[in-house]
């Protein structure tokens, strides 16, 4: 049989020619060619990638926590990059699973706690209170959209066109009062506005409509009260902590709402609060230039519901934002086709494929980013650590993680369920406090 170079390549895959590129954070190394990975999204934009999220999917137990805390946490603070974490793992008696993180960096855990006891990051805040636009035109979802959402969510309906209106006077009249006094608006203001009926309604709506807009505001405002003295009480509906408000002072911002329940609105609630106020609050720094990363591991938490549709709305301004959101997510087969958890997956620009147990999720995997069908039996036969990476347009990649001593001592999750202590720690002491420079020393193994 003759054949030429060129097409005798393909029939030889484990030697086929390496990646040259040299710019960006490496995460580790290719099975076939042994060559370094790299999967940094803000040096991969406008080469190879579009989108600068990333989605991490996989079952559980597959070491996805362990690529997202090195590759897309550690590894970008030493780049010079900020990492902002919604932490919703709990991890034994300590909170959330970043907090050994949080701590050797030596930053602030931020913990929300229902009933008032934690953070509180006020949904009214003045960062949110209306939208802020860019020179670039970008811009995040603003107080009006938040709180519609919140509301939607809560009355398990789509709020009616005078509803709308009653909430925008509403809004309005609370932050202008706050400013006037020089106060912090709070939501309870706006639910007892809503309940009332302002002298500014007759002069907005007309004598009129009156009477009649003096009930508009009544199931909104209902709505409002009952989160303020419930499920949201102590979280957003109060002036926001100093902790908070100084969190983006830090390389690592950690928001362990791991105490949230995972029923209610309590936990998507808060979460996008924190998206849009982070959102505002980048967009207001655009000039700066700051490339940011928000990671939320529990991924399907945003997806669903109105707020959910803040959450993912802001995603779409990543670009103009220089924020990129990195989310994970378990069993694809258990989301419906129209899910909007699907609809992150898909569009994000980066995607790690971990390993599968069940046949119906590598087959929902396989079909869902368009990859040969021998795929399925590979994602269900890939070790702990391996992943097949997805980037743009490209043939996927299979890649190893590779991790340095200080990041297996940080990624280590096991101590809880062996009932002892990681025995990692006493071979690699971690210092009180790191910097930018000696954090880069210490992973720059495989770098």
């Amino acid at each position: 049989m003759w054949s030429t170079t060129r097409q005798a390549e393909a029939l030889n895959l484990a030697t086929t020619r390496k990646n040259v590129r040299h710019e960006g954070l490496v995460s580790g190394r290719n099975l076939m060619s042994n060559a370094l990975v790299i999967t940094d999204p803000f040096a991969l934009y406008g080469s190879e990638i579009e989108n600068i999220n990333v989605a991490v999917v996989g079952d559980i137990g597959k070491a996805k926590s362990s690529l997202i805390k090195t590759t897309l946490g550690l590894r970008q603070i030493a780049a010079g990059r900020q990492v902002v974490v919604i932490d919703k793992k709990r991890q034994g008696d300590r909170g959330g699973e970043y907090t050994e993180l949080a701590k050797s960096l030596g930053v602030p855990s931020i913990r929300f706690k229902t009933g008032g006891d934690g953070a509180r990051l006020n949904i009214m805040d003045p960062a949110i209170s209306s939208s802020v636009t860019t020179s670039g035109g970008i811009v995040p979802a603003g107080q009006e959209v938040l709180i519609a959402a919140v509301l939607e969510d809560t009355m398990q309906r789509t709020l009616v066109q005078t509803e709308i209106a009653a909430l925008n006077l509403a809004l309005r009249l609370v932050n202008e009062r706050a400013r006037s006094e020089g106060t912090e608006p709070i939501l309870r203001d706006v639910a007892d506005l809503l309940l009332s009926t302002p002298e500014e309604a007759t002069v907005t709506f007309g004598e009129v409509w009156e009477k009649e807009a003096c009930r508009w505001g009544r199931d909104p405002g209902l709505a409002l009260r009952q989160l303020c003295e419930g499920d949201l009480r102590g979280l957003v509906d109060q002036p926001t902590s100093a902790d908070v408000r100084h969190a983006l002072d830090h390389p690592l911002v950690h928001f362990d709402v791991s105490e949230l329940p995972n029923k209610g609105p309590a936990l998507r609630v808060v979460m996008t609060v924190i998206n849009t106020w982070l959102s505002n609050v980048l967009a207001a720094r655009a000039s700066e230039h700051k490339q940011t990363i928000l990671i939320v591991e529990e991924g399907w938490h945003i997806a669903e519901g109105s707020t959910g549709r803040v959450f993912r709305d802001n995603m779409k301004l990543s670009r103009g934002l220089g924020l990129s959101t990195v989310s994970a997510f378990h069993h694809i087969a258990d989301l419906p086709a129209d899910s909007p958890a699907r609809a992150l997956m898909q569009e994000a620009g980066i995607v790690f494929l971990y390993g599968q147990d069940r046949v119906d999720d590598a087959e929902q995997t396989v079909r869902m980013y368009h990859l040969p069908e021998y795929c399925v039996d590979l994602l269900m036969s890939m070790h702990k650590g391996q992943c097949l990476v997805v980037m743009g347009k490209s043939d996927p990649v299979l890649m190893k993680h590779e991790r340095s001593p200080l990041e297996i001592t940080l990624t280590d999750t096991d101590e809880v369920i062996r009932g002892e202590a990681s025995t990692l720690v006493g071979q690699t002491r971690l210092p009180d406090t790191l910097d930018a420079e000696e954090l880069a020393e210490l992973v720059g193994a495989v770098q």
